[in-house]
């Protein structure tokens, strides 16, 4: 029998670079102090977490779940943003490329960065990897720690959204997916789908 799966995605912690409201897709920043201080360990115990390899999401995938198994990929990483890593809308709103890829994001590219298909191929392509790994191991339980985007792409196609901009994650925060190997492989309807929410603060 095909045994079910529980897949659990993160969205990185805070840097100090998402709180000035730049682009920091490729960029490695790591969590900032008050990043660091809001996340909590969370009550789940994956038997492996797979993580994107910059900073913010390795230092997240610790602290979330200090009891698991990381390993890191590149291909978990955000989109990037090319020319525009580390800016913000103030810097670029004037610039005709930049508007235009703000209105057509799926049709436009940002400038030496990523387009929106070569950005979902890698994502889908980590998912498979994903599922494969557990499959091979037999196991019930794995985490994905990564960026926002991913974690966009992902939910509104299981929640089969219209789009990426009808789910958001706040920082330390995703969703679980429960489903067959063969669902997640192919992609299928899942058996479930919640949200994973950061434990409440112990004083209000």
């Amino acid at each position: 029998m095909d045994n079910s799966l529980v897949i659990t995605c993160i969205r990185h912690g805070m840097t100090f670079e998402n709180q000035q409201k730049k682009y920091i897709g490729w960029s490695d920043p790591p969590l900032s102090i008050e990043g660091k201080n809001e996340l909590k360990e969370l009550s789940l115990e994956p038997e492996l977490v797979i993580s994107s390899d910059l900073k913010r999401a390795l230092e997240t995938s610790s602290i979330v779940f200090p009891k698991s198994q990381v390993v890191k990929r590149e291909s978990w990483r955000e989109l990037h943003f090319g020319d525009w890593e580390e800016k913000t809308y103030e810097d670029l709103k004037n610039i005709r490329a930049y508007r235009n890829w703000i209105d057509h994001w799926a049709e436009h590219t940002p400038p030496n960065g990523e387009s929106f298909s070569g950005f979902s191929n890698r994502v889908w392509e980590a998912w498979e990897e994903a599922v494969d790994l557990a499959a091979n191991q037999q196991l019930r339980h794995i985490a994905i720690v990564s960026h926002g985007g991913p974690l966009r792409l992902l939910a509104s196609h299981f929640k089969q959204t219209a789009s990426l901009w009808d789910v958001s994650f706040s920082y330390g925060e995703g969703f679980s997916v429960t489903c067959t190997y063969k669902q997640a492989k192919e992609r299928r309807a899942c058996i479930s789908y919640s949200a994973v929410h950061l434990p409440a603060k112990e004083n209000g």
